[in-house]
Parts: C-alpha cells; sequence; structure tokens
C-alpha cells in the first residue's frame, strides 16, 4: 500500500504541484486548504502532512498543535514562504519533523520525505521490540511467550486504542485484572486514573453508592454528597471485577450509564456526564446466569462489545518456567533468600500439574517452596503433596521398563507397583537412585509412590 501524504495549503496550484511530484513518486495524495478541512479527516491515517505555516482561519502552527495532541507520532513537515527563525524554532518545538521553504526544492523534499518514514519506521520497530520486551519481563505481571497467551495480548492491543467495552472472562486466578491493566495502559486513556472494584466484596445495598455516589443525606450514614467510582475514573477505566455479583438494580443502571454517558448519585436528579471507560471481569458463565434470570442479558451485550478470554495455566504449560523466575526474583527479599532456580525435576512437576487456581496457586506454591528449601533451588522435596496428583504418560514408561517381567495376566497397575518397590529395594530406599534405574524423572517417581501408597 502507498504512503499517503496530505498537502495543507491555501494555494491551490501549489497544491496541485505538490500532487503531481509526488505522484510521480508513487505516493497516495489528498488535498487541503485549511486546517480545519485536515483536521476532519485524521481518521483517514495519513503517512505524513505537508501543511503551510500561513492560512487564513486556522494557521498551520495552531493546526499543527491539534494534529499533535490527537497524533503524535504522525510526521509533520512544515511550508512556509518567509523564511523566519523564530518561526521555524518554534514549530520544531511543538514536534513538526522538519522546515522547508517555498518554493520546495525537489530533492530537499524528497530527502526529507525519505528521512521522516526512515525515524517513523524505527520508532515504530523501538515500539514493537519495547512492547516484546514488557511482555517477556512480566511488564504488569503478563508473564509468557506461549502461542495461546500471544493470541490475547494480540487482542488487548487491537481493543486498547477504542474506547469499546471489554468483557473479559477466565477462571479464578489467571490475572483478569493484569489484562484490564494492559488494556488502559495502552488506551487513550492510559494517562487517566485506573479504578478498580470487585463486586462480590460489596453488599448489593452499597453496590449503587458505591458505583454512582450519593448525595449528602440519600440515606442513613450519608453526611456528605461523595462521587462514586465512575465519577472517580473520568479520563481513565473503571475495572468491575466478579461483575456478575452486581445486583440487578445495580445492573440496570450500569445499562443506562453505558447508553448515556450519564448518571445520577443515589438521592440526587441531577444528570452528571462522565467519560468513563468500562472494563469488566467474570470466572462465571454470563450465560447461565441470563437463563437464571440474575443477569441482565442486555448489559451482557453492552458489556461484552469485546469479550476476551484470558486462558487457564494449564493451556499454557510452556510458560510456567518464565513465570517460575518471575516469581523467584519477585519474592527473594521477602523470604530473605536468594533461590536462584528450578530443578529439572520439580519443573517437570509444575508443568504437569493441571493448576486449578492458576497463576495465583503457582505463586502461592512457589513462595512456600522458597521458605521450606535449604538451597539455592527448589527441588520436587519443597513441593506440596497436591501438586504430585497430576496424571501422566510417565505410567507407559515405567510399563515398557517392566513388559519383560510380567505376563499377560498379573494387572498393569500391580506390574507398576511392584516394579516401584523393587526399585526401592535394589537401590536401599534412595529414591533418585531408583527413579535412574527406571529411566524416570524424581518428580514422576514420587507421584508413583504416592499413587500406589508406597510413601
Amino acid at each position: 500500500m502507498n504512503e499517503l501524504i496530505f498537502v495543507v495549503d491555501d494555494d491551490a496550484p501549489l497544491r496541485g504541484l505538490m500532487r503531481a511530484l509526488l505522484e510521480d513518486r508513487s505516493y497516495a495524495v489528498q488535498e487541503f486548504e485549511s486546517g480545519k478541512a485536515l483536521l476532519e479527516a485524521l481518521d483517514d491515517n495519513p503517512s505524513l502532512i505537508l501543511l503551510d505555516v500561513i492560512m487564513p482561519g486556522l494557521d498551520g502552527v495552531e493546526t499543527l498543535k491539534r494534529v499533535k495532541a490527537s497524533h503524535p507520532d504522525l510526521p509533520v513537515i512544515m511550508l512556509t514562504s518567509v523564511d523566519k527563525v523564530d518561526t521555524a524554532v518554534e514549530v520544531i518545538k511543538l514536534g513538526a519533523y522538519d522546515y522547508l521553504l517555498k518554493p520546495v526544492d525537489e530533492p530537499r523534499l524528497f530527502t526529507c520525505l525519505d528521512k521522516a518514514f526512515e525515524q517513523r519506521n524505527l520508532t515504530r520497530k523501538v515500539s514493537r521490540l519495547q512492547s516484546e520486551v514488557d511482555r517477556l519481563s512480566g511488564k504488569d505481571g503478563i508473564i509468557g511467550k506461549s502461542q495461546i497467551l500471544s493470541e490475547t495480548l494480540k487482542k488487548v492491543h487491537q481493543v486498547a486504542p477504542s474506547k469499546a467495552s471489554v468483557l473479559i472472562l477466565g477462571e479464578t486466578g489467571t490475572g483478569k485484572e493484569l489484562i484490564a491493566r494492559a488494556i488502559h495502559r495502552n488506551s487513550p486513556g492510559a494517562t487517566g486514573p485506573f479504578i478498580d472494584i470487585n463486586c462480590a466484596a460489596i453488599p448489593e445495598t452499597l453496590q449503587e453508592s458505591e458505583l454512582f455516589g450519593h448525595k449528602k443525606g440519600a440515606f442513613t450514614g450519608a453526611i456528605e454528597s461523595r462521587p462514586g467510582k465512575l465519577e472517580l475514573a473520568e479520563g481513565g477505566t473503571l475495572f468491575l471485577d466478579e461483575v456478575a455479583e452486581m445486583s440487578l438494580a445495580t445492573q440496570a443502571k450500569l445499562l443506562r450509564f453505558l447508553q448515556e454517558k450519564y448518571l445520577e448519585r443515589v438521592g440526587d436528579t441531577k444528570k452528571i456526564h462522565v467519560d468513563t471507560r468500562v472494563i469488566c471481569a467474570t470466572n462465571k458463565d454470563i450465560k447461565t446466569l441470563i437463563a437464571k434470570e440474575t443477569f441482565r442479558e442486555d448489559l451482557y451485550y453492552r458489556l461484552a462489545v469485546f469479550p476476551l478470554e484470558v486462558p487457564a495455566l494449564r493451556d499454557r504449560p510452556e510458560d510456567i518456567p518464565l513465570l517460575c523466575t518471575h516469581f523467584l526474583k519477585k519474592h527473594q527479599e521477602d523470604i530473605g533468600k536468594e533461590i536462584l532456580s528450578v530443578s529439572d525435576e520439580a519443573m517437570q512437576v509444575l508443568q504437569e500439574y493441571s493448576w486449578p487456581g492458576n497463576i495465583r496457586q503457582l505463586e502461592n506454591t512457589l513462595c512456600r517452596a522458597m521458605i521450606v528449601t535449604s538451597y539455592d533451588t527448589i527441588d520436587t522435596d519443597c513441593l506440596p503433596e497436591g501438586v504430585f496428583d497430576s496424571s501422566t504418560p510417565a505410567d507407559e514408561q515405567i510399563n515398557q521398563k517392566t513388559s519383560n517381567d510380567s505376563t499377560n495376566l498379573t494387572p498393569y497397575h500391580e506390574v507398576v507397583k511392584q516394579t516401584l518397590k523393587q526399585a526401592l529395594q535394589q537401590t536401599d530406599g534412595h529414591i533418585p537412585d531408583a527413579a535412574k534405574a527406571l529411566g524416570i524423572s524424581r518428580s514422576t517417581f514420587y507421584r508413583m509412590l504416592k499413587k500406589y501408597q508406597l510413601n
């Protein structure tokens, strides 16, 4: 696709000349005779703007200010027939890429364009690299490189620049709030506040007041007027966690706000306009709640303009090593130990476990292991028994080791159990040696001991 250049000048013949020069170099061109017309067309996403400084009405300097306020990364090259140093300095300070004198020297113009696009592409590349560094290093706690997480984060970056309502779905402990914060951080309201509410933690009788505020005397205990969280999040984002726990009365009022962008405090009739983006999250099946008539269907469709599913940890086991490294560093100071790594055997256990509590459970498990270990490495003996419960293909590996010693009349599980006992007897109960003799990891051996009640 050709780069789109906007030419803004009140001189029609000059605009025509610039169009001819640019189209001859395969650029796409749109012409505008005023700053006002340009600003109305910015949604067409130009690649660069050639902007005259002196124009009637909205002049080039003021137009530049407005362009940079809404599109700070858009390259703008100023054009003028008056060679004034102070004007050149002013527009460069305001963010113009360069300043050219009319009549424009053709080689100078195209050199300037090439450099502007080169700088823009470099800026974009740095931005992409920084986003990748932030993702892998866990900025805001979102850590991982799995395909399923990458797809989720791609959707985050797709929806973030808009003002659309987002409904984040996922199990407990998957990091729904972190996803909400990532959307906010990449949104037009990133400089505004991020206010969060856990709907399940607020009694139904107080939900409306908490969300919309109240007028003095609205109810017993309302000794002064108070803004609600929607007002406090003005210009930013309100995150409603566990939105499925919201009462039907509050749901109705929230729906009205999403439709009108106006709210009324409890006990008041005055309408207040609020520009707040609403992001919600739940671990419940909303459609089941709709069928039970405990959640409004019309509100669901308002909230789920862009539904976003956060993957469970069991669906992204390749991210567990990165998460472990992050949590080891995060909790070293609090625990007072420098734990450097997780052993291969322990890591295998962690990656094979199903993690019903997801990332939160993994973090708690690592913290406990850091407390109980006497070494600089987390090994299987530091892990709680519960994480050894996942079944794995390792049983088949043991079966292959023992198939020559068994008959078809012997049940499979009895063969495995006897093999484990024999390995222990041959190694005087030394588990690492017994596991090695069978060709399996210590974590798998521990799990088999528990499964067959040999521990």
